[in-house]
């Protein structure tokens, strides 16, 4: 989809938006996703109907369901719902994105990974491991943190709306999704590499501002780094042409340092470094070889990713051509 004006052009992949033909994960996914969100409209109803019938003074908001809803201090009698919580939601605003992000996104990443399960894999197994982490580190954070709430629900679908975008910049990293022109300092192209950290800043501004809930703050940020670990280091991508497979995305553009604005970088960089060289003493995570590097980043020069120039590299590069030159003379 192209659109072109005198101050805006807006630039979508085709491939993206061929959605008509829904394949199997996407659609089953999108299905139970609505399916199990009206269920939970109508438990929520029903509860609180009751309630009101029997003289209680509560708000419709504040009624919930443990058994699909991700709640910390009810995980124990409701263990399923860290995998259920994948696929409800509560917030209008909610239903309507991830709805469309299961949908077009889901049947774009099924197609694109050429394999059901990975998207399933991706949602499900993935999501659940996150939901758990978050509930672990939620109920940990109580015990030191005053004010953590873990008698409310979190959350637990946060993979499409955060690990997607992080798949579309993989795939997309240099294609444009809208372009703002001849408006002076308002000029901008956004591209798709930077809307992962876009949509991190929105939820967190959102958290800090209005919601000011620290569990549901864990949440989102909590599922970007397992979305990003799973699909820098673990995720196994084959393809039917040529019967390859590819484990992680070894590209220098995937680095998490690249997720975030040059201004940060120098801050995090030794951050992320340090806690690189301990996940892997701690064999979480393996080191990537050279020649997984250079396939990883000849396939993200195929997508339009930019090379990435290492400074320490064109110093040697420079100072081998300058002893080259030296010896020649």
């Amino acid at each position: 989809m192209h659109y072109n004006s005198k101050h805006l052009e807006i630039q979508t992949p085709d491939s993206l938006l061929q959605w008509r033909k829904v394949p199997l994960a996407a659609s089953f996914l999108t299905a139970t996703y609505i399916v199990l969100t009206i269920t939970l409209l109508f438990v929520r109803r029903s509860q609180y109907s009751q309630l009101i019938d029997e003289g209680s003074d509560v708000s419709f908001d504040s009624v919930y369901s443990p058994a699909l809803q991700m709640v910390p201090n009810q995980i124990l009698k409701h263990p399923y719902s860290i995998i259920l919580s994948n696929l409800v939601d509560v917030r209008i605003w909610k239903i309507i994105a991830n709805s469309i992000n299961l949908l077009i996104g889901g049947t774009f990443i099924e197609r694109n990974a050429e394999s059901s399960k990975e998207l399933l894999k991706f949602i499900l197994v993935i999501g659940s491991i996150t939901n758990l982490l978050v509930v672990i580190v939620t109920l940990s954070s109580s015990l030191v943190v005053p004010g953590v709430k873990i008698d409310v629900p979190i959350d637990g679908n946060y993979t499409a709306l955060v690990g997607f975008p992080i798949v579309y910049k993989q795939l997309f990293p240099e294609t444009s999704i809208f372009k703002i022109k001849d408006l002076g300092m308002l000029s901008k192209n956004f591209r798709f590499k930077l809307l992962p950290i876009f949509v991190m800043c929105t939820l967190t501004i959102g958290q800090l501002v209005f919601f000011h809930h620290f569990a549901q703050l864990l949440s989102i940020w909590i599922t970007f780094f397992s979305c990003w670990i799973y699909l820098r280091y673990f995720q196994v991508l084959t393809s039917t042409q040529n019967s390859s497979y590819m484990v992680g995305d070894a590209s220098d553009t995937f680095q998490l340092i690249y997720f975030f604005p040059d201004l940060v970088k120098p801050i995090l960089r030794p951050i992320f470094d340090s806690t690189h060289r301990v996940f892997i003493k701690l064999k979480l995570i393996r080191p990537f070889q050279t020649d997984e590097v250079d396939r990883s980043n000849a396939v993200a020069e195929q997508r339009g990713a930019k090379k990435i120039s290492d400074p320490v590299e064109e110093r040697r590069k420079q100072l081998a051509l300058q002893v080259l030159q030296e010896r020649m003379v």
